[in-house]
């Protein structure tokens, strides 16, 4: 089997969650080219990544013009996304990109159109969908286990704009501008997509946001609360925040006529530790036992293996893109798929700029 040949453009902290699956999976993936505009860290990335220093770059277009370049890992600030990807295209790569797809509901679209007029792959890097016991709780739904899903809550709090907290004051996630918004398009938009992975597609936002935080620019939002209403005529509650005196928490929950599943983080750990906290289960297919306030009805949900390669989120998304690209089939996170995430989420900003509920086809 030949791997797929990847150039990384961007080697900031979140392609470094991505190194597992270049040096681990040397048979699946195989890093050849590696930019960034900051020359060092590049550099630093490719020699930890075991990259041949001759395939550093600064320029993009340099790196896309690699005939042994088969498919981009882009992970660059989110202004630069569209560039990135539609660029990447156009040079006949496949792209993984990460999330959020673009600033705009506009660019997104032109990033998927782009993407199939040139007849590449093109996968978000929506990593939660890639958790083994997400997968199971998917597997559940669709299975009908909790009956028809009437509500479902996100919470992701993340105190960055806390005193103390953020070292960096001028931090680009809290520039409405370069981030694309505050704290939904930052630290929410995995959540969003991970409702819309269980329930299906948003179709009407509702939504309030606080942006006076000393630490926002550019209409950035230090807090928001959001309504989702969807397609099947399912309710759904965001709260969001970068300055809410709460621990960080990364939290979910499905309500289903037959069954409920929710998620419990720890309170201490990284961020990846509270995504890894079991999901939880209870419904009428499956034995219970009340007991005190209903919580000895609820066991764990197994994690489901089926194509991951491990527990490592970030390792099965980009082995995931790889296979889809060899086996020609659509990734669980496609661009086309992911529009719909996009639409949920900037219909956050835009239902708060209107006070008023907006439709997603509106956007």
């Amino acid at each position: 089997m030949t791997p797929l040949r990847i150039g990384l453009i961007g080697s900031g902290g979140i392609a470094r969650a991505h190194m597992h699956a270049f040096t681990e999976h040397r048979d699946e993936v195989e890093l050849v080219a590696v930019c960034d505009i900051r020359e060092e860290a590049a550099r630093a990335y490719a020699a930890d990544a075991g990259v041949d220093a001759g395939a550093v770059y600064t320029d993009a277009d340099a790196l896309l013009a690699r005939d042994d370049v088969d498919a981009v890992d882009i992970a660059t600030i989110h202004d630069q996304h569209a560039d990135n990807a539609i660029a990447a295209a156009r040079a006949g790569k496949h792209v993984l990109l990460e999330k959020p797809m673009a600033t705009s509901v506009p660019e997104a679209r032109a990033i998927v159109d782009a993407c199939e007029d040139a007849g590449v792959t093109f996968m978000v890097a929506q990593m939660l969908r890639y958790l083994p016991h997400y997968r199971n709780v998917k597997r559940i739904v669709e299975a009908g286990e909790l009956g028809r899903i009437w509500a479902c809550r996100a919470d992701s709090w993340f105190g960055a704009a806390l005193p103390g907290t953020m070292t960096r004051p001028n931090w680009w996630g809290f520039d409405g501008k370069r981030n694309g918004g505050g704290c939904v398009m930052m630290v929410s938009t995995h959540q969003v997509d991970l409702l819309r992975y269980f329930v299906g597609d948003v179709v009407r936002v509702s939504a309030k946001t606080w942006g006076d935080h000393p630490l926002m620019s550019n209409g950035a939002e230090d807090r928001a609360v959001a309504s989702f209403e969807f397609a099947n005529g399912a309710m759904g509650t965001l709260l969001s925040s970068y300055s809410a005196r709460t621990p960080w928490m990364y939290q979910s929950l499905l309500l289903g006529e037959k069954g409920t599943i929710y998620t419990a983080p720890p309170l201490e750990g990284g961020v990846i530790d509270q995504h890894h906290a079991p999901a939880m289960i209870a419904s009428e297919g499956r034995e219970t036992r009340p007991g005190r306030n209903g919580i000895d009805a609820f066991t764990e949900v197994a994690p489901l293996m089926d194509g991951l390669v491990g527990d490592n989120p970030f390792t099965n998304e980009i082995v995931h893109f790889a296979r889809c690209i060899r086996d020609g089939v659509e990734p669980a996170s496609s661009g086309r798929d992911n529009l719909n995430t996009m639409e949920a989420v900037h219909g956050v900003y835009a239902s708060a700029a209107a006070g008023r509920p907006v439709e997603v086809s509106e956007l």
